[in-house]
């Protein structure tokens, strides 16, 4: 099964606050269920783009009925990878974030785009799009979907 949620939204704050806040979420008392952030890789390309990748590690249980399936020392864990590419001169960052445990049972996939609202330039838009796949359903479906959510989503101007 796979289902799929696009939003948009707007902060109010510029681009510059949204970025630098990005960075420093966490560790963050209100967010106790994230335990861990480390930065595995960190660039600056020579058009000036900075690429990072980040492992961070979740509490999020799994439902009651998962956990019989996973043993029991990662049943309460999840590993997420989170790769960013941020352009300082057109003032856009990009967050594609996905589960790297407990993928035969499912996979959630985020992508995010930061960029400044069209209508005030110091706001801050952020357009979302995130897919969860039961993989037990078919990773077959899912390749199609994710190739058609790309297209359609590319063609809008959404990446």
């Amino acid at each position: 099964m796979v289902k799929y949620f696009l939003g948009q939204s707007v902060l109010r704050s510029s681009w510059d606050q949204v970025f630098a806040a990005f960075w420093q979420r966490y560790p963050n008392p209100y967010s106790k269920h994230v335990l861990t952030e480390d930065i595995v890789h960190r660039e600056v390309t020579p058009d000036q783009k900075l690429l990072s990748r980040r492992l961070l590690t979740k509490t999020n249980r799994m439902p009651h009925w998962a956990e019989r399936l996973c043993p029991a020392n990662v049943a309460h864990s999840v590993y997420i990878l989170e790769d960013s590419i941020v352009d300082p001169q057109n003032q856009t960052m990009t967050t594609f974030t996905w589960n790297i445990n407990h993928a035969r049972l499912m996979v959630v996939e985020e992508r995010c785009v930061y960029c400044v609202n069209s209508d005030n330039s110091g706001w801050t838009e952020i357009r979302r799009l995130t897919s969860r796949l039961t993989v037990l359903y078919s990773r077959v479906r899912f390749t199609y979907f994710k190739r058609f959510m790309i297209f359609f989503f590319c063609e809008r101007g959404f990446y």
